[in-house]
């Protein structure tokens, strides 16, 4: 019997061995395998530290902060509703936060498209926004990388999700109310 346990704790060792070059998992703070997250690899900083706090939390106004991929083709297909609207709406601010984890093709999207993305400037705190958007504890590890999601914050406090694309009537009215 203990040599049977043995044996497939050796198997499973070697298993994440082998596929640890390729992928990563989190426990705690303790990342195992290959982290493949290029654009925020010390993503573990306070909120109140970054960019995004300072530029659209301590200002009373509204922002809209939409949770975007360069892979998502409803994200993509949204962007020109949520430019649109903030176009006729010049007290919103509009922001762009992507979840992509390749440094390099977010670069190249954003190279070739006019978009407030704020995911670079932020990338040691896209944890903290993303617990904030969610009104998640600081030390959740577990995230859906379910995307289009678009958000509205009034006076720094989310007050408004949307889960999936946007209608932009819908959209433009609910944004109106919380005007």
């Amino acid at each position: 019997m203990m040599k049977k346990v043995i044996g497939i704790v050796i198997v499973v060792i070697v298993a994440l061995f082998l596929i640890g070059s390729r992928c990563s998992f989190k426990i705690g703070n303790t990342t195992f395998g290959k982290a493949n997250d290029e654009i925020s690899i010390k993503d573990n900083e306070e909120l109140s530290n970054s960019n995004f706090q300072k530029e659209y939390l301590n200002k009373e106004s509204l922002v809209i902060v939409n949770l975007w991929a360069t892979w998502c083709k409803p994200c993509l297909e949204e962007m020109p509703i949520l430019q649109k609207i903030a176009a006729e709406n010049k007290d919103v601010k509009l922001v762009f936060l992507s979840i992509d984890k390749d440094s390099t093709e977010l670069q190249s999207y954003l190279s070739k498209h006019r978009l407030n993305d704020v995911t670079f400037e932020n990338r040691n705190y896209r944890k903290a926004i993303r617990n904030f958007l969610d009104g998640k504890d600081k030390n959740n590890l577990l995230y859906t990388d379910i995307v289009p999601k678009t958000y509205i914050i009034k006076n720094g406090k989310v007050v408004y999700k949307e889960d999936g694309g946007i209608n932009y009537q819908e959209f433009s009215k609910k944004l109106n109310l919380i005007k």
